[in-house]
């Protein structure tokens, strides 16, 4: 299946927050300022994309759209099947079962689940700085608090973790968990597999 990542897309009008929202304040931040006239949005200042999803996806949207009842979600068994044959072809994991399988509706949704998981109210939680407000939320929201590693430039010009910071601060106040954002938000670094490991 050919996809396609070149084409523009207007936005405009369809309730997307990169376009919509300019100007106006968000449940999130406050948007940028809207540009002068004669002058287009750019709308790089979420992280949104900018090309058409897969089509099999949205077949499948369209194909469940048909049937009129829009009820509560549950899981079900080809929900969990498709999670385990997916970890099974993609990621080589075998014996994983539904029991061990969560649903979450989003990413903060899963890094607050996390948080709870791994932490106490009032540990630290080590976050590289600059950081997403959405993980300061998940931060603040579950009585946690953020210790940040902030990120440095290196000679040219690239953002890099500073590992020794991050070595640092771990031990200094005994963290359990660490948000890691990769690609970075909002710097936009995607870590390469040296960095990561």
């Amino acid at each position: 299946m050919k996809y396609d990542f070149t084409s523009i897309i207007d936005r405009r009008g369809k309730d997307a927050i990169a376009v919509d929202a300019i100007g106006r304040s968000v449940f999130f931040a406050k948007a940028p300022s809207a540009p002068k006239e004669g002058f287009d949005v750019i709308p790089m200042w979420v992280a949104d994309m900018n090309f058409a999803t897969a089509p099999s996806i949205t077949e499948a949207i369209i194909n469940r759209a048909e049937h009129p009842m829009f009820g509560y979600f549950y899981p079900s068994k080809e929900y969990y099947d498709s999670i385990i044959n997916w970890q099974r072809t993609r990621n080589k994991v075998e014996g994983l079962k539904s029991e061990n399988i969560g649903y979450e509706n989003g990413v903060l949704g899963c890094v607050n689940t996390a948080i709870k998981v791994f932490t106490q109210p009032g540990d630290k939680v080590l976050v590289h700085s600059p950081t997403y407000i959405g993980f300061t939320h998940s931060l603040e929201y579950t009585n946690r608090e953020a210790e940040l590693s902030p990120l440095y430039r290196d000679f040219e010009g690239v953002w890099r973790m500073d590992y020794e910071d991050m070595d640092r601060r771990i031990k200094e106040n005994h963290i359990k968990l660490a948000i890691f954002c990769n690609p970075h938000n909002p710097c936009g670094r995607v870590w390469v597999p040296w960095e990561i490991e």
